[in-house]
Order: structure tokens, then sequence, then C-alpha cells
């Protein structure tokens, strides 16, 4: 019995050890890292949100010279601003499947408010493209923000890993945010209105027309009949 009980706990924990392992190795790389190039860093598409309302930003990434697997990143939102969870507390954040079709995403809002983003593949595949959105995540501007431009930027360092187990930092990567109480004025996460928007299907694919299901288009999800 007492050997029983034993093996139940010890397999409780490697299971809980398997699902952390990437963060572990993530951990462990940070002592060989180095800064990262223009060619292998990401940065924020710009977006825009009514007080009160919801958005979606896009973190993108550029890694033209480097085959890239995992990487993660702090995300600090500017007053007025904040996370959007579901009813455990989890933030949407999701997966452009076009990039990461193997990949998983790990995301937690810090005590300070941050969102914090960590994006692997355990069988070490490799990030699809050279550029472009890797994911998004919903923010909500309360009621009192205040109205005009604002920045979304990394914390720190974020962490960029190669296909070789190389590290790489990426620093001060900041986006904008336009808070307006005119709708006109929102545009797309791509700087296109939201009826030029390109559409993507659930596995993050572009289409040239939405036919019958559920697509995204402008940041949102749009069910087609």
């Amino acid at each position: 019995m007492t050997l029983r009980k034993k093996n139940v706990t010890l397999s409780r924990i490697i299971s809980i050890c398997m699902k952390k392992t990437c963060i572990f190795l993530l951990a462990a790389l940070v002592c060989g890292t180095a800064k990262a190039d223009d060619n292998n860093s990401f940065y924020f598409t710009d977006a825009a949100v009514m007080p009160g309302e919801t958005t979606s930003i896009e973190l993108c990434m550029r890694n033209t010279a480097t085959d890239l697997t995992c990487l993660e990143a702090e995300i600090q939102l500017p007053e007025g601003l904040t996370v959007v969870c579901d009813e455990e507390g989890n933030p949407f954040a999701t997966l452009y499947r076009n990039r990461t079709a193997s990949h998983e995403i790990l995301a937690n809002v810090l005590d300070n408010g941050n969102l914090k983003l960590l994006v692997s593949s355990i069988e070490g595949n490799l990030v699809s493209g050279k550029e472009g959105p890797l994911l998004s995540f919903r923010v909500q501007a309360a009621e009192t923000a205040p109205i005009g431009e604002c920045t979304v930027e990394t914390v720190g360092e974020s962490l960029l890993v190669n296909n070789k187990a190389a590290a790489y930092y990426s620093v001060g990567v900041t986006g904008n945010v336009l808070i307006t109480d005119d709708a006109t004025s929102i545009a797309s996460p791509f700087g296109e209105t939201e009826e030029g928007a390109p559409i993507y299907n659930l596995a993050g694919q572009r289409v040239n027309k939405a036919k019958n299901g559920i697509f995204i288009k402008g940041g949102k999800k749009e069910l087609h009949k």
C-alpha cells in the first residue's frame, strides 16, 4: 500500500515536470544569451480601442537570420488598459497557426498587471515564416481611460531560442495603442479598415474569402453562414 502511494505521487510529480520542461529549458539557457539584432526581434502592430471596449494586440516576430523554436516575453500595458481573462483567470492569448502549427502558449497575468508569455514546442519545431504576426492577446480599455495614444511595451529582455539551443535577447520593443471616442478612427491591427482587413481561419491561415464557418477579421471572430 505504501509503495503504491509513492508511485502515484511520483507519477504526479513527473507529469508536472513534463508540462514545465520548456520553462526550465529556457531558464537554463539564460546564462548563454546574447543581444539579438534587428533580424531577430519582436514588434507590435498598431491597435485602437474605445473606452469600455476590448481589442486585440498582435505581437509579431522577425526571424530572418535565425531559425527560432521558443520565445518568452513580458508585456507591460499603459494606464487604462488591462488584459482580458476568462472566468478562470487565463488571459485570452491566441497563437497564429500559420506560424506555430505545433507550438503551445502559456500566458499569465503577473501581480503587477504585466502579461507573461511563453511559446514553445516540445518537439523543437521551428516557428514558420520569417516575419509577421505570431500571436494576439485581448485587452480592455477602462471607461475612464484617457483619450489619446499610449504605448504597450516589452519589459526587460525578451528571450528567443533557436533550434541549436542558442538564446538571444530582444530588448525594448514598443507599440502604439490609440484610445479614442471616435469609432470611425478605429482601424484593424494591420492599419486597414475593418472592411478591408485580412481574413484568417481558426488555424491562423489567411484566406481570400470567408465562406461558411468562424473566421477572424480585424482581430475579431465572425460567424459566416
